[in-house]
């Protein structure tokens, strides 16, 4: 398994996402990379090569043993926004089947050139092309929030609140969060919890023990990220760790 850790989504190349049924307030979007998957939504079984799911769309992935691609963005993000605009209202749509196969064979051939966040970010500026979304980077311009995001991706401690970062910018809660969402396009809540999940996935790769990243990450409980690694990604963290690389691509800085 690969693992893309992103600003505002984590990309997940791997052969065994296999999850129950569940719902989040994130976009997923999953395209096969071979042959069609199987995906349950809202109790209809669909047969497909790729497909974006709304926020809160109850669905389960049967995809173990086959090579996917699964993209699980921040529904609050600009990128979410783009996929937004092609559903809808609608829970689910998907991918003609001609525009599944040139991503998928992009994605192939793309992925292994990828070692950092500026090829990253050339990679997700062609994606969203192929996609035929319209997506431009949002720029920071508020120093506070540079510095936000640079102690986030520098942090050393388990605790990740609103409100310890509030505190040391001198501003409430929710005036952190409209700063942060009004720089980024990204809600601070769901940022931050993009940022434990891939700490955590990080710290293992590492070679740390799955209890001690999940509570350094600042899971409350080694099971709350056991529990929030199954039903985000469809693997829990011991199937993270088999044969797998975590790459931080963040480009916000």
């Amino acid at each position: 398994m690969n693992l893309y850790g992103a600003q505002h989504h984590i990309l997940v190349h791997s052969n065994a996402i296999d999850a129950e049924v569940h719902q989040h307030t994130f976009i997923q979007v999953t395209i096969a990379l071979e042959s069609d998957f199987e995906i349950e939504v809202q109790g209809e079984v669909l047969r497909t090569a790729g497909i974006m799911l709304n926020s809160n769309v109850s669905h389960r992935l049967q995809g173990s043993g086959q090579s996917l691609v699964l993209l699980l963005i921040d529904s609050t993000s600009s990128v979410a926004a783009a996929f937004k605009q092609y559903m809808g209202k609608q829970a689910y749509a998907n991918l003609p089947p001609v525009n599944c196969k040139e991503v998928a064979e992009f994605i192939k051939a793309s992925l292994p050139q990828i070692h950092d966040a500026e090829r990253y970010g050339l990679f997700l500026q062609e994606l969203m092309t192929l996609f035929q979304l319209d997506y431009t980077p949002p720029a920071i311009t508020d120093s506070r929030i540079k510095e936000l995001i640079r102690r986030m991706k520098d942090c050393t401690d388990s605790e990740h609140s609103i409100r310890m970062y509030a505190e040391q910018f001198d501003l409430s809660n929710s005036r952190l969060s409209h700063l942060f969402k009004e720089n980024t396009g990204i809600s601070l809540s769901g940022y931050m919890l993009l940022h434990k999940l891939q700490k955590a996935c990080y710290l293992i790769f590492q070679g740390t023990s799955i209890t001690d990243a999940a509570m350094a990450a600042g899971f409350d409980t080694p099971s709350h990220f056991a529990n929030t690694s199954k039903r985000l990604l469809g693997m829990t963290a011991k199937d993270i760790r088999k044969d797998s690389v975590f790459l931080q691509v963040s480009s916000l800085h």
